[in-house]
């Protein structure tokens, strides 16, 4: 199963908050890092997330190339925030870019594979579950879970792979890992005998497989773009002409 990489590089220098209101769509076809308005390290980012997918660079070599094309761009971390989080050059986010993208492509390529109705008849159901150890666990995901709509079963975070649940918990509304950013939390299978036994499904029970979760085209109303036009306008020239922003609706076409 092919991964589902960002494709189109997105200069911005819009926040976290502003992109995450951008349809999924876009969120599909762009690459992006918030605040970052410099077209030459996204393109870097974009070939060194590839490679890593592709098992032909390392992470340590990204962070090396990506810091060279932030370099040769002039790119300077804000003032007071060298080293943190909110410099591009720093390990911790190049790190958070790198694995965050990564486990993005993974997860979709897992759940596209998952939704193979014969694979979906065999393993139905998925665990939530740490696969990640984390120095400071959240530690509210049986809330967040719960919240979500989703069912404990002994204490458990168990769902059919086709439950809303998994958008539902998705800070990027999203069915598949990463759920958040920097989440060390992923899915296991759950057989089919097990889901029954659990009461998630009949014996005879058919799931249907979920259709993918980015349409070819879509359609979202955003007035608060019209009051961020730098972003507006970072992301019709990103597209190619194949945006279109009207009236409060943002649309894009399939072709882009």
């Amino acid at each position: 199963m092919p991964y589902d990489l960002p494709r189109i590089p997105l200069p911005t220098g819009a926040s976290s908050a502003d992109l995450a209101r951008l349809p999924a769509a876009i969120r599909r076809q762009a690459l992006f890092s918030a605040r970052l308005n410099t077209l030459g390290p996204l393109a870097q980012i974009g070939a060194d997330i590839k490679g890593i997918l592709d098992g032909n660079k390392s992470a340590s070599e990204a962070r090396r190339d990506i810091r060279q094309a932030l370099a040769e761009a002039g790119y300077q971390p804000p003032a007071g925030e060298e080293g943190g989080l909110l410099d591009h050059t720093s390990r911790r986010r190049l790190d958070l870019i790198l694995q965050q993208n990564v486990r993005a492509a993974r997860g979709y390529g897992k759940w596209a594979a998952d939704m193979d109705p014969d694979r979906l008849d065999l393993w139905p159901a998925q665990e939530l579950v740490r696969v990640f150890a984390r120095r400071v666990p959240r530690g509210t995901w049986r809330q967040r879970w719960a919240e979500a709509g989703g069912k404990l079963y002994g204490g458990r975070m168990i769902a059919l792979k086709t439950s809303p649940v998994w958008t539902n918990i998705s800070r990027f509304q999203q069915p598949y890992p990463p759920y958040d950013f920097g989440s060390g939390m992923g899915v296991v299978d759950i057989d089919r005998d097990e889901a029954v036994k659990l009461g998630l499904l009949k014996e005879t029970e058919t799931l249907t497989p979920e259709p993918a979760p980015f349409p070819d085209m879509a359609e979202a109303r955003l007035p608060d773009l019209a009051s961020m036009p730098a972003l507006r306008d970072a992301i019709l020239r990103a597209m190619g002409g194949n945006a279109r922003f009207v009236d409060g609706v943002l649309s894009l076409l399939g072709d882009a």
